[in-house]
């Protein structure tokens, strides 16, 4: 009706209508696929191990559900997702664009590079006057690597101002499969951010459960991962065999005053059994018993407190249906029940997720609301270089309404040469790690009264990024940039493409 010309739009009545605000409320439109089924190099006793689904997940996650009654096809996912989240009243021009499944760099290199070309091919069909057709999966067999590879780019560089933009691309693997050559092909395949498990700081814990990596070659892979300008989201798992609520805390302490670790984001992730894992035996046996609801729940609240102000928990449980759960945490609405405790004891968590504007704004006066944004700098070591954590906050420091991640990285080095091989356009560059405007999504090229997006935030964020950086020595920024937000930094602030990059040199 408001197509035709029949009614004037309401954005109050939209907004009552929007089913599941949090979809869309940090800003963007989450979309979220599955690979198919295939090899995991990992062992992990956790893991569920379902012959239908990529190693670690379960056909009745809701994802999972999607992903396999799609048939893994990464063409359909995208478009049935988009049409649903739209006709649930959330903008999709700007998605945030997250793989799963298993290890992402285990997965043959052809279909790595497929996927993702018919992901950006179902976003583009959007805008196009004459489709181009999806390529299924026994079509790209016999396809040379080379071209796909030509196919992808010329669908990224069509997203870069087609109607539906991807604008974040997140991968899930492993530590062990983190090298230069693997970060080069994700960066061409357009990844921003990777999703990688460590689960616990403990080499005791990760050899009990058969991890198959060390905590040092995670260190080395954050490392490398954040010398390349990638955010970090590390998986941390409570509950684990050989552990217990004390020692978690205090694992969970040294995410943040190991140099090496300190990720951009975390997600939490209680152990749970299910029937298909190996640790269901050790529960049957008696090898392995759960340390309890109570001590999970007190372990997560000094967890919340801990965190600090520049990482975000973006996650506190699997969505694993708690039928499917043998044993180990079974409460579904966690975050809503560790938030009632710390308001009921009068402390608060930092954590970058829980001071978005659009969760705080309910809790904040019509003063508070009114009054202007200032600029919040925060600095933090790391191996490798000094991060610095810049806000756009309100005056009592309670909301956040955007954010920038600047990484100074140290001058060359001989661990960083193999990466240069691969990406020369970011020798001597300081990274602009993310820039994000927080608050209801709205759409490329709108402004919504009341809503912090596109009202000129995020060039104040960069203009002070790119003063530090000159202050600091540093005579050239880059951005890892997703595809779809390539022409901001070249229309509004004077980047240009270099490599996988936008790069800026500093007059």
């Amino acid at each position: 009706m408001v197509k035709n010309g029949s009614l004037v739009a309401n954005k109050q009545f939209e907004t009552l209508m929007r089913k599941a605000d949090i979809r869309s409320m940090s800003g963007i439109a989450v979309i979220t696929s599955l690979v198919k089924p295939y090899m995991c190099p990992g062992t992990c006793v956790y893991c569920p191990t379902e012959y239908r689904m990529p190693k670690s997940y379960i056909a009745s996650e809701p994802a999972a559900a999607r992903s396999q009654q799609l048939n893994f096809d990464p063409y359909q996912l995208m478009q049935k997702r988009i049409e649903m989240l739209e006709g649930n009243g959330h903008p999709c021009d700007k998605i945030e664009y997250i793989i799963k499944g298993g290890t992402w760099n285990a997965y043959p290199l052809k279909y790595q590079y497929w996927y993702i070309l018919e992901s950006f091919k179902a976003c583009n069909n959007f805008s196009r006057d004459v489709e181009v057709p999806s390529t299924g999966e026994d079509e790209w067999r016999e396809k040379k690597l080379e071209d796909i590879q030509t196919a992808l780019e010329e669908e990224q560089t069509f997203n870069e101002t087609a109607d539906y933009r991807i604008i974040g691309l997140t991968l899930e693997t492993r530590p062990d499969a983190i090298s230069p050559k693997t970060i080069h092909h994700m960066r061409r395949q357009g990844c921003t951010r990777i999703e990688l498990g460590l689960q616990a700081p403990d080499d005791k814990i990760l050899d009990l459960i058969q991890r198959g990596h060390s905590v040092q070659q995670f260190r080395d892979a954050i490392t490398l991962l954040r010398q390349a300008g990638f955010k970090v989201d590390l998986h941390f798992m409570p509950d684990l065999p050989g552990s217990s609520p004390e020692h978690d805390v205090e694992m969970y302490k040294t995410l943040f005053t190991d140099l090496a670790l300190r990720p951009d984001m975390v997600k939490i992730y209680p152990c749970a059994v299910i029937k298909s894992a190996e640790l269901y035996q050790w529960l049957q046996d008696g090898r392995y018993t759960p340390y309890g609801e109570e001590g999970l729940f007190r372990a997560l609240l000094q967890m919340k407190l801990e965190t600090p102000r520049y990482c975000r928990i973006s996650r506190l449980i699997r969505d694993i249906p708690s039928e499917e759960i043998e044993a180990g945490n079974k409460i579904t609405n966690l975050r809503e029940e560790l938030e009632k405790e710390l308001h009921k004891r009068g402390q608060v968590c930092v954590c970058l997720r829980c001071r978005e504007i659009g969760r705080q704004q309910k809790l904040m006066s019509a003063e508070q609301l009114l009054a202007d944004p200032e600029i919040v700098v925060e600095t933090y070591e790391t191996i490798g270089g000094t991060e610095y954590f810049i806000t756009m906050e309100d005056a009592g420091h309670q909301a956040v309404y955007g954010f920038l991640r600047l990484r100074l990285p140290e001058k060359i080095g001989e661990k960083n040469e193999k990466l240069f091989e691969y990406m020369p356009e970011i020798r001597d560059v300081a990274f602009i790690r993310e820039l994000h405007t927080y608050g209801q999504l709205v759409g490329i090229g709108k402004t919504e009264e009341g809503a912090s997006q596109h009202t000129g935030l995020g060039s104040l964020l960069m203009k002070e990024a790119e003063r530090i950086a000159k202050e600091q020595g540093y005579n050239k920024v880059a951005v890892i940039s997703g595809v779809g937000v390539r022409g901001y930094y070249e229309k509004k602030h004077g980047y240009v493409k270099e490599g996988t990059y936008m790069v800026k040199t500093l007059s």
